[in-house]
């Protein structure tokens, strides 16, 4: 199953590669915003324990900006911390610090190295804040489809003793104020299951390649989902956006409703005729201007309420 997995792995990924080419070969990076890429976090010389910061290029003191941080998506299995790099730079054009990270993907490592990933980026910011001169009063955290479940995720083991037991990871002193969630896909445990066979036998082969062949039994299958753990911490101001066209749909509205049925404060945007992260890979579209903007004037306006 595994040889079937990568396979299969391998010929989503030259899609994926493919539809970026044409997303993006017309686009051009925001004036005004300046860049530094390739800061490394885990000091091991892996392309993937990278990250980029986004900032508007007159600041010269960023700590008194708010600070956005993008997981990005790609199913698991492809992208890296340019992918997301026109979205972020808008919202760095917006007055804002971005930060987006690479970690390894699936089928080259198991989920828990994702995870793990993750934290030590987290980990190194925090203990990095005065040298990469940032600040994190007022923090916004984003992830589009699968960094959106990773969003998700990574803001429950944070608070959650029990959580970090299970995946290995400590805890770090960053509070999100708000999460921005685009076309989240955070359940693994339901993912192609409910549809038909086919579908069911390659979530299968998807799985083993996450947590191992017993991943039934394997507590970080059992703890990963977000209705595995969304009645365990409490959740900050979030924000979902999802679209008629796309195919993932079912997942981010069930995540809408799974966070509104446990009282988190949590509004869904929803777009006729429009794609798949429509927002994130073409920022220039005048209905992801509309959503960007959305959020951003959702996140100063809580800024602001928390300084009054």
């Amino acid at each position: 199953m595994s040889v079937l997995f990568n396979t299969y792995s391998r010929f989503l990924i030259n899609q994926m590669k493919k539809n970026d080419e044409i997303n993006f070969k017309d686009l051009k990076f925001i004036d005004g915003v300046s860049g530094i890429n390739n800061i490394s976090y885990l000091n091991d010389n892996n392309k993937y324990h990278l990250f980029n910061m986004y900032y508007p290029s007159e600041v010269i003191d960023k700590r008194k900006l708010p600070l956005m941080i993008d997981i990005h998506g790609g199913g698991w299995i492809y992208g890296d911390k340019d992918l997301n790099r026109f979205h972020n730079a808008y919202y760095s054009s917006q007055g804002m610090v971005t930060l987006s990270m690479s970690y390894r993907l699936i089928p080259k490592v198991k989920f828990i190295d994702m995870v793990k990933d993750l934290f030590s980026f987290f980990h190194y910011i925090e203990k990095e804040k005065d040298n990469l001169n940032i600040d994190f009063k007022n923090v916004l955290l984003s992830g589009d489809s699968a960094g959106g479940h990773l969003a998700l995720l990574t803001h429950a083991i944070n608070n959650s003793e029990e959580l970090q037991k299970i995946f290995g990871v400590t805890h770090f002193n960053i509070e999100f104020k708000m999460l921005n969630l685009e076309h989240p896909v955070p359940y693994l445990n339901h993912l192609f299951i409910e549809e038909n066979e086919t579908k069911s036998f390659a979530n299968t082969c998807m799985m083993k390649a996450f947590f191992g062949s017993k991943f039934r039994k394997n507590p970080l299958y059992l703890n990963s989902s977000l209705d595995n753990f969304v009645s365990k911490v409490k959740f900050p101001k979030t924000i979902i956006v999802t679209s008629s066209l796309d195919s993932f749909r079912p997942y981010t509205l069930k995540a809408y409703e799974d966070l509104k049925v446990n009282n988190v404060d949590v509004t869904l945007k929803d777009y006729e005729n429009e794609v798949h992260i429509f927002e994130v890979s073409r920022y220039d579209k005048e209905k992801s201007r509309e959503y960007n903007d959305f959020v951003i004037k959702e996140f100063f306006k809580l800024i602001k309420g928390d300084n009054l």
